[in-house]
């Protein structure tokens, strides 16, 4: 009995030193989106639910892995800070400085930042001060609203905040079939449209809606994947969700899940690295793509 408890206790600390180092590393994956509305290739990054992580001091690693890339846009699908704790804020706000030296920076709303906006939050005053520093530095801020790029002809960037009853734990909410059209100004028709949503538990909606490319975060990949299997369980307590990270396809249309950058209150990553997306556009054919 002795020997069985030494090893379970031996066992629950390689996992706490092990989770501690996993959550120190982060991955760069890349992916190629193809289609006739891109006139020219470019680069972005997608940066999704830092939650105020910091890897290394001021978050220099994560800032030069950005810098190598030489993106033409950096997008933000939402939570860069954690509503709790206004410790984020700060961090948050200073990688934001230092994003914008490097390329435009386009930031939607996730439920964290979403949460903030009601007065009766504790840190509401706090985010009232962060985002307008926010807005000094440049960052282009997208809730509900598009814009065209002055400087990529052809390509239309749209952020979606939902509503905080869409995140409600331990179920998906069902959205109406003309809820999106209520949220979002129309979509790009002839131009290449790219959505920023944080919630991709509506991926297939954010299709149909017409984004050719949607950006979602959310739910950080799963607290645990099974290998070849998928999410066991996501931070939003439901089990299996069905997008949980990852390139799923509507057709023509791609949505594309960030297992993100950061985590808060359950800290566990198991076969689940945190990651930045490295996004590749090209013409429809390209001959580098093949």
């Amino acid at each position: 009995m002795i020997k069985i408890l030494i090893v379970l206790i031996l066992l629950v600390v390689v996992f706490r030193f092990w989770q501690r180092w996993e959550l120190t590393k982060f991955e760069v994956n890349d992916y190629v989106i193809e289609s006739e509305k891109i006139k020219e290739e470019q680069h972005a990054v997608v940066i999704a639910d830092l939650h105020g992580f910091s890897y290394g001091e001021q978050n220099q690693r994560l800032l030069q892995q950005i810098e190598k890339r030489h993106p033409k846009i950096i997008l933000i699908p939402g939570d860069l800070i954690v509503s709790k704790y206004s410790d984020t804020f700060p961090i948050a706000l200073e990688f934001l400085k230092n994003l914008v030296q490097i390329a435009p920076v386009y930031y939607s709303f996730g439920n964290h930042e979403t949460r903030l906006r009601e007065e009766k939050r504790k840190n509401h005053k706090a985010f009232e001060a962060y985002m307008s520093e926010v807005e000094k530095l440049g960052v282009k801020v997208l809730n509900n609203e598009s814009v065209s790029l002055k400087d990529w002809e052809g390509v239309r960037i749209t952020g979606l905040e939902l509503p905080i009853e869409y995140y409600e734990k331990g179920r998906i909410v069902p959205m109406a079939e003309n809820d999106l059209k209520d949220f979002l100004p129309k979509p790009a028709g002839e131009a290449f449209g790219i959505l920023l949503a944080h919630n991709p538990a509506y991926a297939q909606q954010y299709a149909a809606w017409g984004a050719d490319v949607a950006f979602c975060g959310h739910n950080h990949g799963g607290l645990i994947r099974i290998p070849g299997v998928g999410s066991l369980l996501s931070p939003q307590l439901t089990f299996f969700p069905k997008y949980d990270a990852g390139r799923f396809e509507f057709g023509d249309k791609n949505v594309i899940v960030s297992r993100g950058l950061g985590t808060h209150t359950f800290h566990i990553r198991i076969f689940n690295r945190a990651e930045l997306l490295d996004i590749r556009f090209v013409p429809q054919n390209s001959r580098e793509c093949i």
